[in-house]
């Protein structure tokens, strides 16, 4: 009987189909990576506007009822300063001012997104127009959605906090 040298044909063959598929399996992975990063980096957005809002309403706790169930807020340049008095501006119209700096800022990194701030659960309406179904016991939630420009699908976060 003669002693074998080395592999075979088939043992070759063998090894190629199991590295191939391999290789396939990892390009799908890097494909799927490559598709799945602008909604990654939407969802990110939208985390740190959200913390963002947040914080703006834990500052100005007075205010507190002005940020909740609002389309938008109105920008009032008595609001803005670089000191720590802000003259000229009520706690109110303060909340008005970051409402719409946030929902600036909100389309601007994601163009497709609206957001609302509730005390409670966010409703759509018939029309598809959001509302918020309040609950005083309820922490304060930050609702942003946006639509998906891959699949066309309507993307949610909500993030609750206590104040």
């Amino acid at each position: 009987m003669q002693r074998q040298l080395g592999f075979n044909l088939i043992e070759v063959l063998v090894a190629l189909v199991i590295l191939a598929t391999g290789l396939l399996g990892m390009a799908a992975l890097q494909l799927t990576s490559v598709k799945q990063k602008p909604n990654a980096d939407m969802r990110n957005q939208a985390n740190q506007l959200a913390y963002d809002i947040i914080d703006r309403v834990r500052v100005n706790k007075e205010g507190f009822s002005e940020y909740l169930d609002q389309d938008g807020g109105t920008e009032n340049s008595n609001c803005i300063s670089y000191s720590s008095n802000v003259s000229g501006c009520s706690e109110d119209e303060m909340a008005g001012n970051d409402l719409f700096e946030w929902l600036q800022l909100l389309k601007q990194k994601i163009p497709t997104a609206n957001g609302r701030l509730c005390q409670g659960k966010l409703i759509f309406n018939a029309l598809n127009m959001p509302g918020c179904h309040s609950d005083d016991d309820a922490p304060l939630s930050v609702y942003i959605w946006w639509e998906d420009s891959q699949d066309g699908s309507s993307t949610r976060l909500v993030m609750s906090s206590r104040l």
